[in-house]
């Protein structure tokens, strides 16, 4: 069984709207995939999903052969913890350091102190930002801000990494480090999905691309590997 797997699942709003139709795919641990598509086409709605913060209208979401949506009150919070998510607008706490920004998922959970300061400097180092934990995030570059949020989406070791539009501030040379940044993550062992409109950034990163319109997989290039050989 697939890692992660929508079983034929759509998403329509209360206005009427269409976020995601009959969507069906099935995605390895330990790989790292690529949604892309015009805004709106349901990228957002398909990680939301696989995050628990949206339903599905109908279909089902299979994380580890676990329907997400029918984790309980106890149990959704112990999922979210092994689920990272870096946003495109990464809302750092401007009155807390660095440091403290990233520790913050693993004071939820009341981690000691020592185990605390262990992992954030482990996070900072991995994003090359071991100088900067005692400042603010006024003092930092928005390329700097970016990856802090995702020490801060690591931090906790997540089996999965969801990045919504990761480099949609970013210039070229900076998304290419983040993206950098996603592989080594994948390496480790995280199964990473990219929402990303920037095909000219992941053509060439050698992974699999789901491409989505108006709510469809139209496009799955793991198919047409596929059917190529």
């Amino acid at each position: 069984m697939s890692f992660l797997q929508l079983q034929h699942v759509s998403r329509r709003f209360d206005n009427g709207s269409r976020g995601l139709a009959n969507v069906s795919v099935s995605i390895e641990q330990g790989s790292m995939v690529f949604l892309t598509g015009h805004s709106g086409a349901g990228k957002s709605t398909l990680l939301k999903m696989l995050i628990g913060a949206e339903q599905p209208t109908s279909g089902r979401v299979l994380v580890d052969g676990s329907d997400v949506s029918q984790l309980g009150s106890k149990q959704m919070p112990w999922y979210r913890r092994q689920v990272g998510v870096v946003l495109q607008d990464h809302n750092l706490l401007e009155d807390r350091s660095v440091f403290d920004n990233v520790a913050l998922p693993l004071r939820i959970t009341h981690l000691r102190s020592k185990d605390v300061e262990r992992r954030v400097r482990g996070a900072l180092s991995t994003v090359d930002l071991s100088d900067k934990g005692h400042l603010f995030p006024r003092h930092l570059s928005t390329g700097e801000q970016q990856r802090v949020g995702i020490a801060r989406a690591v931090v906790n070791r997540p089996r999965i990494i969801l990045a919504d539009e990761p480099t949609g501030n970013l210039d070229p040379y900076l998304s290419r480090q983040v993206i950098t940044l996603f592989h080594q993550f994948r390496d480790l062992g995280s199964t990473v999905l990219v929402a990303s409109h920037d095909i000219d950034l992941i053509k060439d990163q050698g992974c699999r691309i789901l491409h989505l319109s108006q709510g469809e997989l139209v496009q799955d290039t793991a198919n047409s590997e596929q059917a190529s050989d």
